[in-house]
């Protein structure tokens, strides 16, 4: 959901699933930047003004989906990044149409990396405040402590290990002082690696871990098990959670599970930044039905919706309120996790069995079909270098790829090559499937759910909020979930690895804030992984990186189902920008009152 992400010229065309007339040809699509033509009349992130907005006013987002963390050391999901992004400030952010190279924000300008890819320097922005109660200016020392405090197992930064760990002392830290971070000033910060990966890391830096973090305040919560920090923000942005005196926002400007207030920080100046910040506060509520809070969006004043909304809707805002959509090509993915480690999925062929039986186009219809998604048939996406290497659209020639509305003559091989003659599963374990509530999720999980059912599995189903499925349940090795149908992937930047590693490497595999759902350890897959990371240039690294996705769909590590074109939707009378590097989300930054 970061970095430089390079664009591939990828001609798709549109068409929709959705009992509406086709709208792909050259006459009724548009270029977006990306190659993924979209619908006339619908908004992208490559269409939408980013300056001219008007000042004031107060946005009402109503979210189904409840934050997972907030704390910028934790955040690392599509909702988190909304609210982060406009109240911290990392080394390097986005613009919201770009996916070149980010641009410097808490940094002045671009980072400096040695000609043996073994040290990165940064310089720091003069003139950056931090919120109420701290109010002193930002150093690099709080930008170290930042960075530090993501190997601190009570943080446990869920992307530290993948992107950091080649910084010297990286790799045995955890929360102390790194002796590969250096900085030798006030507004400067060095970073001296073990490892030529010094574009990954700088790559890196435009994560919400680089934000900076003041250590005499937040040193004192980081020492609670897990920290928490993520009550008590201290912010950088042009926006601030609504706290008290003392810096604290749960139970103030956020109520779990309802609600969140966002203000204008009072130490943000303008000239320090190059959001434009029109609003004057957001407010966010959560819950409810995603088809009712549609209809109320569309239909309503001041709004906006942050998480996908209901397919229902998207035709509906298609069919009458089309101005009042937004489509994000190239947004990421969608796949259904399952436990390599232990259970009936350590088995290859059952893997393959259950990836032959399913009826990924059903998935894909159930979220819209062609206009928000192409069918996904393996790991690397559109826009990402290594997509056209790996299998392009039709994905590798595999019989249990090849289909993707599901051959269960094909299943049936695979379960008897896994030792049940019957074709059918009949072993006791009964599994434990753990989805998402919130419009398509259930449907996409119910079909996941049949389908087991279906080659004879024994399933118990259960929904829950997607904040709760991933940090409760899938992103928990120790709760032992069998099978996750409502996981997604959004890179971090243009660069397969970072569509691959966090995911699929079992090096990478944490205790909590774990994105390896399915707890995929293949050794040679981690090798191949580790050699790959060291190569440098496009298209070498694209070369490699697509052999290890092909790898991966060999040993059917995950069912892949759909690559996102990401809907969604505002109120007539707001100007929305939307974030092509965070699945299209509103950035609140840049989206104004009309």
């Amino acid at each position: 959901m970061g970095s430089i992400r390079i664009v591939t010229l990828t001609a798709l065309a549109v068409a929709l699933t959705l009992g509406l007339a086709a709208c792909g040809s050259s006459s009724s699509s548009t270029s977006t930047g990306t190659g993924i033509g979209v619908a006339k009349g619908i908004q992208t992130p490559y269409t939408q003004a980013q300056s001219g907005g008007k000042r004031g006013g107060t946005l009402t987002v109503l979210n189904h989906q409840d934050f997972e963390h907030l704390d910028p050391g934790q955040a690392y999901s599509s909702v988190d990044y909304e609210a982060v992004y406009a109240t911290q400030r990392p080394l390097y952010s986005h613009k919201p149409n770009a996916f070149s190279a980010p641009t410097p924000d808490m940094a002045s300008d671009p980072p400096q990396i040695s000609r043996d890819g073994r040290t990165i320097t940064v310089h720091i922005r003069s003139g950056v405040h931090f919120s109420p109660p701290i109010n002193r200016e930002v150093t690099s020392a709080d930008v170290a402590y930042a960075i530090e405090r993501g190997a601190n197992p009570n943080v446990a930064n869920p992307y530290f290990s993948s992107y950091f760990s080649s910084i010297e002392g990286a790799s045995k830290a955890s929360g102390g002082s790194i002796p590969g971070i250096v900085t030798p000033n006030q507004h400067t910060i060095v970073f001296h690696l073990t490892e030529p990966k010094a574009q990954i890391v700088a790559d890196a830096l435009a994560l919400p871990l680089s934000a900076p973090v003041p250590e005499e305040y937040a040193k004192k919560y980081d020492a609670k098990k897990p920290t928490e920090y993520g009550n008590y923000l201290i912010a950088t942005g042009p926006y601030m959670f609504k706290s008290n005196g003392e810096g604290k926002v749960l139970g103030i400007g956020y109520q779990q599970g309802k609600s969140a207030v966002l203000v204008r920080n009072p130490n943000w100046h303008s000239t320090t930044d190059f959001r434009p910040a029109y609003l004057d506060q957001i407010n966010v509520e959560i819950g409810g039905d995603t088809t009712v809070i549609g209809r109320q969006i569309l239909e309503g004043s001041h709004m906006v919706q942050n998480d996908t909304p209901a397919q229902s809707i998207v035709q509906l805002a298609y069919q009458h309120f089309r101005p009042q959509l937004e489509i994000s090509p190239g947004a990421g993915d969608n796949y259904v996790a399952v436990n390599n480690k232990r259970g009936p999925f350590a088995d290859v062929n059952l893997r393959k069995a259950f990836w032959a039986a399913l009826d990924r186009t059903a998935m894909n219809k159930a979220r819209g079909g062609e206009l928000v998604t192409n069918v996904m048939t393996h790991f690397i996406y559109p826009e990402i270098p290594g997509f056209d290497e790996a299998g392009g659209l039709a994905g590798p020639l595999l019989d249990y790829n090849v289909h993707p509305a599901g051959d269960m003559q094909v299943a049936e091989k695979y379960m008897k090559l896994a030792g049940y003659p019957s074709g059918k599963y009949t072993g006791s374990k009964t599994l434990e499937i753990v989805g998402a509530t919130g419009d398509p999720e259930p449907q996409d999980a119910e079909i996941v759910n049949q389908t087991l059912r279906n080659l004879g599995f024994k399933t118990r189903l259960n929904l829950v909020d997607k904040s709760v499925m991933y940090s409760k349940f899938c992103g928990v090795p120790a709760e032992e979930i069998d099978v996750c149908p409502n996981v997604g992937w959004a890179a971090d930047f243009g660069d397969p690895q970072a569509v691959l590693d966090v995911t699929f490497n079992g090096n990478n595999i944490v205790s909590t804030g774990n994105n390896n759902y399915g707890q995929v350890n293949n050794p040679a897959i981690n090798k191949a992984m580790a050699a790959g990371e060291l190569i440098v240039g496009t298209k070498a690294r694209a070369a490699a990186w697509a052999k290890i996705d092909r790898e991966l769909v060999a040993q059917a590590v995950a069912v892949p189902f759909a690559w996102d074109k990401e809907p969604n939707i505002e109120s007539k009378d707001i100007a929305g920008v939307g974030d092509v590097w965070n699945v299209g989300a509103w950035d609140y930054s840049f989206t104004s009152v009309k």
